[in-house]
């Protein structure tokens, strides 16, 4: 799947950019594959919208209960915020976004988003984290990082399982830990808004009329359009937009 959601770190340290010359400590295939002493309480989410338990049972999603979400429309930018708590002086840490690749919970929808920059890709595939290499000692790190996700206009709606993930070796023992805390990035859409300004309008029909008689792999192909999946903007297509024109 492409990926369509812009990711980057910031407060004075731009994660993309630069590369830390140990890679320790979350270096491996997998971080619990050596990261064995799970720590609680050490990461958690700031500013989230509300909390929600949606139903996962459509898609046999792991049913996590009531999570923080933070909530987004289509063509939209969010800032997503994690927080470090709880490590003593010289602790060492990275910390990752994950599960971007996995489907939503409710209806198996898309998450469709870019990366600014090459990530590293570990353990499974369909995890990605933004550059592991890069770490951080507990009183001179931060202890905050943001993460600017930018939704393309055909994700679909839906709530997405979403993790930050915190690997580092403790200073004082030499243990190798990990944290995690879950939460869910909700993306609302409307049918037919394929502009995601808030309504079904003539702007929408000009760009499905625009795109339409072309196929997945034409310049002018627009899957924001492609309503009934069919990989093509067909009359179907057209035909979905007129039925909710308007609202």
């Amino acid at each position: 799947m492409p990926r369509l959601v812009k990711l980057s770190a910031v407060l004075a340290w731009a994660l993309c950019l630069s590369r830390a010359a140990v890679a320790e400590p979350a270096w491996g295939r997998n971080c619990l594959s050596c990261h064995d002493y799970l720590l609680s309480g050490t990461i958690y989410i700031v500013g989230e919208d509300l909390y929600a338990d949606p139903d996962e049972s459509a898609t046999g999603a792991l049913d996590r209960g009531s999570l923080p979400v933070f909530q987004t429309n289509c063509a939209a930018t969010r800032t997503l915020h994690a927080m470090l708590t709880g490590l003593d002086t010289n602790d060492r840490y990275a910390v990752e976004l994950g599960r971007l690749r996995f489907p939503g919970v409710e209806s198996g929808g898309q998450l469709a988003y870019t990366g600014d920059c090459e990530w590293a890709e570990w353990g499974d595939s369909s995890r990605w984290y933004t550059e592991p290499f890069i770490s951080h000692t507990w009183g001179t790190g931060p202890d905050a990082f943001d993460f600017d996700v930018d939704v393309a206009n055909y994700a679909d709606g839906d709530y997405y399982d979403l993790v930050f993930a915190v690997a580092g070796k403790l200073a004082a023992t030499g243990d190798l830990f990990y944290a995690e805390q879950h939460f869910y990035l909700q993306v609302q859409t409307q049918l037919g808004d394929l502009n995601c300004d808030g309504s079904v309008s003539l702007a929408d029909l000009g760009e499905l009329l625009a795109a339409y008689g072309s196929c997945q792999g034409d310049p002018v192909y627009d899957p924001a359009a492609d309503f009934d999946g069919d990989n093509c903007i067909t009359v179907s297509d057209l035909a979905t937009l007129l039925a909710v024109y308007g609202t």
